[in-house]
Formats: structure tokens, sequence, C-alpha cells
């Protein structure tokens, strides 16, 4: 390839990184507009919300492959060959579309490694992008809410975890679940201890195990 492999990386890594993180929000906004987590949500209505998941999913997709059509690199016409040593700077073709973005990792594709390093940088992004906007959304719904609530506190409004996430934002919901992860911590790993010993290959080997 006539062609540094880490400027051809380099392109391949930011691509890859914004499919990862259309993919990752939109299929986030789909889990979560159906299991009704609004702190989570782009929009303000479980639908919208849905489909613009859908949308995401599709555009990330859609993006990834067609990009080596107006974005040079190694993918020109005439030069998509099965050994990419053969390949030229330049703009795909229709008919070379298909084998554009098979490039070996040599030659600056991405391997298995880097694809492990960039896809969950966007998936985390997918989630702080979707925390900060669900906390507007929340807020958006609240108040439209409010007339119907009262002072005192429901059972929905003091929930943490996933279940807190229904009606707060991620910033609300964090420090009553981070109480209860406190408190909780010990139990769940004493009783986790003794599961484990309770099924300790050496117990049932030997005959110790308790009944």
């Amino acid at each position: 390839m006539n062609t540094d492999p880490n400027t051809v990386r380099d392109l391949f890594a930011s691509h890859y990184f914004v499919f990862a993180f259309l993919a990752s929000l939109g299929t986030l906004q789909i889990a979560v507009s159906n299991s009704g987590i609004r702190g989570l949500w782009l929009t303000p209505h479980r639908e919208m919300t849905r489909w613009l998941g859908v949308a995401l999913i599709v555009t990330g997709i859609v993006v990834f492959f067609l990009q080596p059509m107006w974005v040079e690199g190694p993918w020109a016409a005439g030069s998509v060959q099965a050994d990419s040593v053969t390949r030229e700077i330049g703009i795909a073709s229709w008919g070379e579309l298909a084998g554009a973005r098979n490039v070996n990792d040599i030659h600056g594709g991405l391997d298995g490694n880097k694809q492990a390093m960039w896809f969950p940088l966007g998936a985390i992004l997918a989630f702080v992008v979707s925390a900060l906007i669900g906390a507007v959304n929340v807020k958006t719904l609240r108040s439209l809410e409010s007339s119907d609530e009262n002072d005192s506190p429901t059972a929905a409004q003091t929930d943490d975890g996933l279940a807190g996430l229904v009606n707060r934002s991620i910033f609300a919901n964090l420090p009553a679940s981070f109480r209860n992860f406190k408190s909780d911590i010990a139990g769940v790993w004493r009783s986790g201890i003794e599961s484990a010993d309770h099924w300790s290959l050496f117990k049932m080997i030997f005959g110790r195990s308790s009944s």
C-alpha cells in the first residue's frame, strides 16, 4: 500500500468509533424506551425514543459502509483488490464498495485489540450522552406532571438503581443507589462466599458439604 499504515489506522479508528457510538446509542435508546427508564431517554416520548434508536443504528451502519464513497482513504476506485497492498488513496466506486473496508491490519486496518478498545469507548460515550440529555428530559417530564404530584415522595420517587431511573435522572439517582450499595455489599459478599463454600468441589468430594 502506497501510504503510511498509521494514517490509515487513524482514519479507520475515527470511522469505527463513530459507528460504535451511533450503534450503541441506538441500541441503548431502544432498550430504555422498552423498559421505561426515562432517565436515559433522548426524547420525552417513548415511541419517539424507540424510533430514534432504530434510526441511529441504521445511520451508523449506512454511514460506516458508505463513507468510502465520499471520504478519501485506502480504497481508491480501481485499486480495491483482495490484497490490500495494491490500495491507493482516493474515493471508492460503488462496484468496489463491498471490499473497501477489507484492509489488512498490518496495512492500517483495525485488529481485534483496537476494536476492543474503540467499541467500549463508543458505548461509554453513548451512555454519557443519554444520561446528560435524559436528565433534561426527566426535568421536563416532571415539570409537566408536577400538577398531579403531591409533596410527599412516592415509592417510585424513592427507588434506586435502574428502577430509580424511571422517574429520576442518573445524577439524582446516584446518591441513593450508592448508599444502598454500601449498606448491602457486605451482606451480598458474605452470602456469595457462603454459597461458593457450600458448593466447594473439595467438600463435595470428601463429603463434608452441609446438607
